[in-house]
């Protein structure tokens, strides 16, 4: 062959020739996408980020796990989880709150059959209200456990 590189194989990536800060990992469109933003709403994105740049890395690694289990939800339960879940959590006072953060320990990593085991069992939700319950039951079931093992 003639030509400068031998015989190296073409480029296959083909954008990365053309473009200097090409990243094939990067979604379709992500810059423009932030173009679309108003200035402040860059500008606040842009804090978020720098925000999230300085928590500890197991606290980054958290915040990508919870992103991760919220992108496996539908819209349909993303949007449960904002208008109904989100604001009861909210208007918990912290003795209820923490009761139900501390049977969410529990059922973390569980498999779904356990969880569900344990969340109908009286004795695990023993001094809870109906409301804390379904509270529990619907925040347990958004965070992704361990799968049934086959054949459960």
């Amino acid at each position: 062959m003639g030509m400068i590189g031998g015989d190296r194989p073409p480029n296959l990536a083909g954008e990365s020739g053309r473009q200097p800060n090409f990243n094939p990992n990067r979604p379709p469109n992500a810059g423009n996408r932030l173009r679309s933003f108003s200035p402040e709403e860059r500008q606040k994105l842009q804090q978020e980020e720098r925000r999230f740049r300085q928590l500890p890395p197991q606290q980054q690694q958290e915040m990508r796990e919870r992103a991760r289990i919220w992108g496996k939800l539908t819209p349909e339960q993303q949007n449960h989880i904002r208008s109904d879940v989100l604001p009861a959590w909210k208007q918990l006072p912290p003795p209820r709150r923490n009761a139900i953060k501390s049977r969410l320990n529990v059922l973390q990593n569980m498999p779904e059959s356990a969880r569900n085991q344990h969340l109908n069992d009286p004795n695990f939700t023993r001094g809870m209200s109906e409301e804390d319950k379904a509270l529990l039951r619907d925040l347990s079931h958004m965070h992704v456990g361990a799968p049934d093992p086959p054949g459960e």
